[in-house]
């Protein structure tokens, strides 16, 4: 073990709800069972585990909920609704975990923290909805939508009809982390620390506080910031996709392996990495070790442990 102990590892959203399954609580159960499985063996060189994770699924639910009992329950806006869906995910994660602790006899504990990420009111991208949330809706009702609620749509290549987009706008600061990062350093390892789910709350400074704002903010660039403040040994993004490649969409895609700061670089400035695909990611790990000259694996769960040891996944260096 080197550095801190400290690992940050952003956990995809279809880590708990992958396309097309039922949302029921033993679904989601079972898969987060599953993730935690693949994560588990980091303790043993990071036993100060901080974990974020997704919640495109969860929130598109509630979305889709408010829509159907607006006329009976007051519809919440869409930071509160991202905050619902951290609550419910926290919870299925302890008890996942709870029970991956009990079958191999270990009592390591796991805490979640349900945080706000401060966005600037003058960023651009508040006015350039682009991030997809919620169901998808067939063309006739999305321009229902459009017209009742003022909604912007995206066709959705890969799926098939349309999704509702809101604002991605980048992050500033998380409100608690000063609070999370005094957490890390009074606990006594090993732990695992939940929170920044869904890249967190977005919020806005106020003279009378914070104001939650209709977006969403992306959470490998949000778990980029996290690991910084926190001086993680590691930013780990765990996707669906066992490597960041070259020529995804073609027949003869290219994986990279170990990458430098400037070679990704050069990939994303020939758009190699779409904002909707791998853009993101390959961001937050550029900006991660370009401010702490650590690494950054990208990879997928089944495939997680290989990549630490350089054999599968990319990394960032």
């Amino acid at each position: 073990m080197s550095g801190n102990g400290l690992a940050v590892v952003a956990l995809g959203g279809n880590a708990i709800l992958r396309a097309g399954e039922a949302a029921s609580e033993q679904v989601q159960m079972t898969n987060l069972e599953k993730a935690f499985r693949n994560i588990a063996p980091l303790l043993a060189d990071f036993p100060r585990l901080v974990l974020t994770h997704g919640n495109g699924p969860q929130v598109g639910n509630i979305l889709l909920r408010n829509q159907m009992c607006h006329l009976d329950i007051p519809s919440m806006p869409l930071d509160v609704c991202v905050a619902e869906s951290l609550g419910q995910i926290a919870y299925l994660a302890m008890q996942a975990w709870s029970r991956i602790c009990s079958h191999q006899g270990v009592q390591v504990p796991l805490l979640s923290v349900i945080t706000r990420t401060e966005v600037s009111a003058k960023d651009p991208e508040l006015t350039r909805p682009t991030k997809p949330i919620g169901p998808y809706y067939n063309e006739r009702r999305m321009m229902e939508l459009e017209q009742e609620k003022g909604w912007a749509f995206a066709p959705d290549r890969k799926r098939g009809g349309f999704r509702r987009v809101v604002p991605s706008p980048d992050v500033m600061m998380l409100v608690e982390e000063g609070t999370i990062r005094e957490m890390c350093d009074s606990l006594g390892p090993p732990f695992i620390l939940l929170c920044n789910g869904g890249g967190g709350i977005p919020v806005i400074a106020t003279e009378g506080g914070y104001k939650g704002v209709e977006a969403v903010v992306d959470k490998d660039l949000a778990s980029a910031r996290l690991a910084q403040v926190l001086q993680a040994d590691i930013l780990i993004m765990v996707t669906d996709v066992e490597a960041v490649c070259l020529d995804y969409e073609s027949e003869s895609p290219r994986p990279l392996r170990k990458v430098t700061v400037a070679q990704m670089r050069r990939h994303a400035a020939d758009g190699q990495f779409p904002p909707g695909s791998m853009g993101p990611k390959v961001e937050a790990a550029i900006r991660f070790v370009t401010s702490s000259r650590r690494k950054a694996v990208i990879t997928s769960p089944e495939r997680l442990m290989e990549a630490m040891q350089g054999k599968a996944g990319t990394t960032v260096e």
